[in-house]
């Protein structure tokens, strides 16, 4: 019975590291950097996930616009219900569901992005929304003939004034 449990414990341990790591918002441990750059950081915690073997925090925020430099500027939604504009670095491969790039994104687009703890930078984007790029056909441009061009406007003008200039003077020449 004794050799069993000794087999147990190493099984035991590695069930229990797991444990360890943080699985609930109230648990994570912001780097200093974090919490300086952006202070709100714990009330946008949304949940703690696992991906790709990492842990990371779940946030939920509303796309503004892309800058250069891989930046991009969210609404980030808070557990109380306000939402906080910030500007975030994010990874230079990050496509909304690994399909869309950020900078066509509409603004306004709801989406959930995952941050580590160490630093507040979007390591994965993903939305249920599903975001379609419209193909935009360009009609073909149809031009006027060179009858409607502004030259013969001119010319009528023209015409005109002189037609005017002459008509005064003949009344001019008649009232004298």
């Amino acid at each position: 019975m004794m050799n069993r449990l000794k087999g147990l414990w190493p099984m035991m341990l590695v069930l229990f590291a797991g444990a360890a790591q943080a699985t609930d918002c109230s648990e994570i441990q912001w780097h200093q950097d974090v919490l300086a750059a952006y202070p709100g950081a714990a009330k946008a915690c949304q949940a703690v996930v696992e991906i790709d073997g990492e842990e990371r925090v779940e946030i939920v925020a509303d796309f503004v616009r892309a800058h250069p430099g891989n930046k991009i500027t969210v609404d980030i939604h808070q557990v109380d219900g306000t939402k906080e504009r910030l500007t975030v670095k994010v990874d230079k491969d990050v496509k909304v569901n690994d399909q869309v790039e950020l900078e066509v994104l509409p603004r306004g687009y709801e989406m959930t992005i995952y941050v580590p703890q160490d630093r507040f930078e979007v390591a994965k984007a993903r939305s249920d929304v599903e975001y379609v790029v419209e193909e935009v056909v360009v009609a073909e441009v149809a031009y006027l003939p060179d009858t409607a061009s502004d030259w013969y406007l001119l010319g009528a003008l023209g015409a005109f004034m002189l037609a005017l200039g002459s008509a005064l003077g003949i009344w001019r020449h008649t009232r004298a």
